[in-house]
């Protein structure tokens, strides 16, 4: 994962050197230089844009992660009745996945003209390019996000009849959902903090009025990133809920039973006490794994409002 987070910054550097060089041919050198600054410096595109490519690159390298552990963990029977073959579906469509990609395109091109980069009109173009091609790329991964969630989501439709905690096959995707949460809420605070100080000209017939507009990915974003980051969990917990139910019920019934011996009696209860303990242990890992998204969150949301 470490190394396609590098691969996502190696793409951003390559589009503002590749980009600085067509302005320089375009252009000149100034132009070449006050497009570098813009792109490095001013409106941070190298860090954002490196981060939300490289975010893509892990969710789609690992996007394979999530269906193998469900489907390896429940029976095709059980799982058929459930949405979940819909949702999956969902997940891998390549045509949602443009239409979204195109939509946000095409509402970051309205956004950023509306703001107006200060450059002539070559590096304007590279750039607005650029920022157009993060909220591209952010509608893929939170795309993504939304379809995982329900797809876990839906496996609370299964009446749990195993204990599925003891061998702890979900516990992966806890770790997937958590890492691309976790970068596409950096990413998205590093976007608007970026672009909300930004020095856009404002010289559209709405001036200044279209600021309020860069914080579109941040009001798109957070019901996805809070929602979908709780929600996994959150089934992971019934899930885990449910089999701790299970194994105490058959541990009643091996204790009624006179076939056992008191020390067989007494290794059930301590296996049964340990595995509710490392219950609690797991949903308290969950607990406080929230707990960074929902302060970035709120952070990512509320500062750009006491801007003075």
């Amino acid at each position: 994962m470490i190394w396609l987070a590098f691969w996502g910054f190696g793409v951003s550097l390559a589009y503002g050197v590749c980009a600085a060089l067509a302005v320089y041919g375009i252009s000149g050198r100034s132009d070449a230089r006050e497009f570098l600054i813009m792109y490095i410096s001013r409106f941070n595109m190298l860090v954002s844009t490196g981060l939300i490519v490289g975010t893509a690159f892990i969710v789609g390298a690992s996007q394979d992660v999530l269906p193998q552990a469900i489907e390896s963990a429940f029976h095709p029977e059980e799982l058929e009745t459930t949405d979940y073959g819909e949702q999956k579906e969902r997940f891998f469509s390549l045509e949602r996945t443009i239409t979204f990609a195109t939509e946000m395109t095409i509402l970051g091109a309205i956004v950023f003209n509306l703001c107006h980069f200060p450059l002539p009109l070559a590096g304007e173009v590279f750039l607005l390019i650029g920022g157009c091609a993060q909220w591209a790329v952010a509608s893929y991964v939170g795309r993504k996000i939304r379809y995982a969630g329900m797809m876990l989501h839906s496996l609370s439709q299964i009446e749990i009849q195993r204990n599925l905690f003891r061998e702890r096959k979900l516990d992966v995707i806890n770790t997937a959902a958590h890492v691309a949460t976790t970068l596409t809420v950096i990413f998205v605070y590093l976007h608007i903090r970026s672009y909300y100080y930004g020095p856009f000209l404002y010289d559209g017939f709405i001036g200044k009025s279209a600021e309020v507009f860069l914080l579109l990915p941040a009001v798109i974003a957070t019901p996805v990133l809070v929602i979908f980051n709780f929600l996994p969990r959150m089934a992971l917990r019934k899930i885990y809920d449910k089999s701790i139910e299970v194994e105490l019920n058959a541990l009643q019934a091996e204790l009624d039973s006179e076939t056992l011996t008191p020390f067989e009696k007494r290794r059930k209860l301590m296996d049964f006490d340990k595995l509710y303990h490392d219950e609690l242990r797991y949903n308290l890992q969950l607990t406080l794994a929230d707990l960074p998204i929902g302060i970035t969150v709120a952070i990512m949301l509320v500062q750009p409002l006491l801007k003075s």
